[in-house]
């Protein structure tokens, strides 16, 4: 099979790993990503204080290809298994290991060099927005950004493909897609939740015997320690907790501005630790982050989507599931479709 150009939307492990496939069967492909940082909600964000995993906190597997993947980065050095002592709040009111049965793994030292393993031999362009997918006179696609987000009337070209595929969330899929087939209009009926991410540092330890506390309050749905890592600011380690909202009480401030939902998210974290008898410290730094699509409620029910000639693929976790194994393995199979296609 000659050589195709092929341009990948969105460097979430999805993307990533529908790239790393295709590059490897000899193709050129483009990522291309809108913001600077790979990985998608495999996210981390780096500050003075030490480094916060504020996105998707773990991973777990159950197929034999993502255990394999995940225990080759582990190999590789960027990913880690964690052993999560979770606070049990009825009827024992202890910190107890997670479920040996299910292994948590994590990026290490970050959450989004879980992704490291795929980034290698092809290119990826940053801070680049897809707006655009137009068929060509020559049985190509060309995808065009806007030249700001206030312009939209100037646009800018990035080039001619053979094939795309679009890893996108669901919503912003489904804005690319739908004017290009009628086959995508189904992406419609995939539901994904909001989710406000609070990141909070203190410069002495908490006395809580755990790492996790999951669903503490109808207001929040994770409270999780972060990796002890090296902070820019001081020579001693800060500790470091993320704190995810609820899907209903994100939906209920999606609009709020950040400073005050790190307030009131503070404020309730503080109330949750009370009643597990531990006083937290005064936070030396607080954050908020809005995941707008943070997680997948109503999946698409298959691995992928493609279009007639299926060379336009749509994939990503919100195909299959809520899980990392989902979007790993929907990249997967989106990236053997599009060589069918090819083949074509």
């Amino acid at each position: 099979m000659p050589g195709f150009d092929i341009a990948i939307i969105g460097a979430g492990i999805t993307g990533l790993n529908a790239a790393h496939i295709l590059h490897q069967a000899g193709h050129k492909v483009q990522v291309f990503e809108k913001s600077r940082g790979l990985g998608g909600r495999l996210a981390a964000r780096r500050t003075d204080f030490g480094i916060f995993n504020h996105g998707a906190q773990y991973a777990t597997a159950r197929h034999p290809g993502f255990i394999q993947y995940l225990e080759n980065a582990i190999n590789y050095g960027t990913a880690e298994k964690w052993i999560a002592q979770q606070w049990c709040a009825q009827p024992a009111k202890q910190a107890i290991a997670n479920d040996p049965a299910e292994t948590w793994y994590r990026g290490h030292p970050a959450m989004n060099k879980l992704v490291s393993p795929l980034n290698s031999g092809f290119d990826i362009q940053r801070n680049i927005r897809i707006a655009r997918i137009t068929p060509t006179d020559h049985n190509r696609y060309q995808l065009y950004s806007f030249a700001s987000d206030q312009d939209h009337k100037n646009r800018i070209s990035h080039g001619e493909f053979d094939g795309v595929i679009v890893t996108v969330p669901a919503p912003q899929s489904a804005e690319l897609l739908m004017p290009l087939s009628p086959r995508f209009d189904i992406i419609n009926d995939v539901k994904m939740a909001p989710c406000w991410a609070v990141m909070l540092a203190f410069d002495s330890p908490s006395s809580a015997p755990f790492d996790v506390f999951s669903k503490p309050d109808p207001a929040i749905s994770w409270i999780g320690r972060n990796p002890v890592t090296e902070a820019i600011s001081s020579p001693a380690p800060y500790e470091c907790w993320t704190i995810h909202a609820s899907p209903c009480w994100s939906r209920d401030h999606l609009e709020e501005k950040p400073e005050n939902v790190a307030k009131y998210i503070t404020a309730i974290t503080k109330t949750v630790f009370a009643q597990a008898g531990i006083k937290l410290p005064v936070p030396v730094f607080s954050q908020a982050h809005r995941w707008r699509f943070a997680r997948t409620t109503s999946p698409l029910g298959q691995s992928h989507l493609a279009s007639a000639d299926g060379r336009i693929i749509a994939a990503g976790d919100w195909c299959l599931g809520a899980r990392i194994e989902a979007a790993f393995q929907s990249g997967e199979a989106a990236a053997h479709a599009m060589l069918d296609a090819l083949q074509q």
